[in-house]
């Protein structure tokens, strides 16, 4: 009798863990809402016009593509070749072309609220639910690889 209580629940256990539509740390994203929200998110920020709206939305769609594509590429084990810090590099020349980019979007006034909206979300620090150490980017602990 115990062995099939035991099964039973056993059984129990694995359909509810394969009912979940998602674990933890495996987000599903749809490039195009992310585009949208990046869009919305600096429309309100800086008052863009329909033009730059359609601009900055190509641009964010085309990134969130390329960004899905790479975190395919992780989840099925490859990984990037490099050290940590060429790693770093290349994602601080992301960033450093995406401003680039948005730059040659936004007016000038625009662009500095922009920074301003960036500023403030690096201050926000980590969002809930995702981990992290807590606390704006600067006061976090350093490691040591």
């Amino acid at each position: 009798m115990k062995k099939i209580l035991f099964a039973i629940m056993a059984l129990a256990i694995s359909t509810c863990a394969f009912a979940q539509p998602q674990q933890r740390g495996q987000r599903q994203f749809n490039p195009e809402d992310m585009a949208k929200r990046q869009v919305e998110r600096i429309k309100t920020a800086c008052q863009t016009n329909e033009k730059q709206d359609k601009a900055l939305l190509d641009y964010f769609l085309r990134e969130s593509k390329r960004q899905q594509e790479q975190w395919a590429k992780m989840q099925q084990g490859e990984r990037p070749q490099g050290s940590r810090e060429d790693f770093r590099a290349e994602m601080e020349k992301r960033q450093k072309a995406q401003n680039d980019t948005i730059k040659g979007i936004l007016t000038k006034d625009q662009f500095a609220k922009y920074e301003k909206m960036q500023q403030e979300m690096r201050n926000r620090g980590p969002r809930g639910g995702q981990g992290g150490q807590g606390g704006p980017r600067g006061d976090r602990p350093q490691r040591n690889n």
